[in-house]
């Protein structure tokens, strides 16, 4: 391989030349990929419940500016919906439910709050290993939410449950088919860089243009490779060699 310059031909033919290797380390990849995400990977399950922040008035100038309040609101909704002062009470009440879950802290890192910008609709999804626990955990927590905070906020008396956590059966986490893209797209990835750090480390001498124009030596002659099935002795003019003894 010339140290100089390497030609799209010559990545060509390494790479064909340990083909084998390469489709080797590329299963590899996928099949390490495969039995992370099936045996070790816990599913994940989501639910969502909604949540409506609004309030009901008689004139178009106090409705415009209570929307005005109630999204400037939801920002702290969303902070107080994930603190202790509504998680303590939710882990407390799943807990004698007979729901399985973790600390508080655990708890809290399970739920997140979302809403489109301009809306008024605060979205909970909660998250657990199974489907039955995440809606569950959705609906106790926009309750006790609910509950909550009208002693938390004296002026807080807009908020509703416009929909209840459902029941999802399909698993939101581990994404399968792209863990395995990525474990075969690793280990290719591999299999190349090993290919090419096998050829910049091989000193053996691959052509005779090294020896003549690169160390300046004289070639004194070749030997030809031939495969031992292709000689045959007796026959195309070669005879088997005889030596007398005297």
């Amino acid at each position: 391989m010339n140290d100089e310059v390497i030609s799209l031909g010559q990545v060509l033919s390494i790479l064909r030349k340990h083909l084998i290797m390469l489709i080797t380390m590329t299963c590899i990849g996928g099949v390490f990929a495969a039995a992370i995400t099936y045996l070790i990977m816990q599913p994940k399950y989501e639910s969502t419940a909604m949540i409506l922040v609004n309030r009901e008035q008689t004139t178009q100038a106090g409705q415009y500016n209570d929307l005005q309040t109630d999204l400037q609101m939801i920002n702290t909704y969303k902070d107080i919906l994930t603190k202790d002062v509504v998680m303590k009470t939710v882990h407390a009440n799943l807990t004698k439910q007979g729901v399985v879950v973790g600390s508080d802290s655990q708890l809290a890192n399970e739920v997140s709050v979302t809403n489109n910008q301009n809306s008024q609709v605060m979205s909970v999804t909660a998250k657990a290993e199974d489907p039955y626990t995440a809606r569950s955990i959705a609906n106790e927590t926009v309750k006790v939410f609910r509950e909550k905070i009208t002693s938390i906020m004296t002026n807080a008396k807009n908020v509703s449950i416009i929909s209840q956590g459902t029941l999802n059966t399909d698993a939101v986490s581990p994404h399968r088919n792209i863990n395995i893209l990525i474990g075969l797209f690793a280990g290719l990835t591999i299999g190349i860089l090993f290919t090419f750090l096998r050829e910049l480390t091989d000193r053996t001498v691959k052509n005779t243009e090294f020896i003549t124009d690169t160390l300046d030596l004289p070639l004194l002659g070749t030997i030809t490779d031939i495969d031992p099935k292709n000689i045959k002795l007796g026959t195309n003019g070669m005879k088997p060699v005889t030596r007398l003894r005297r």
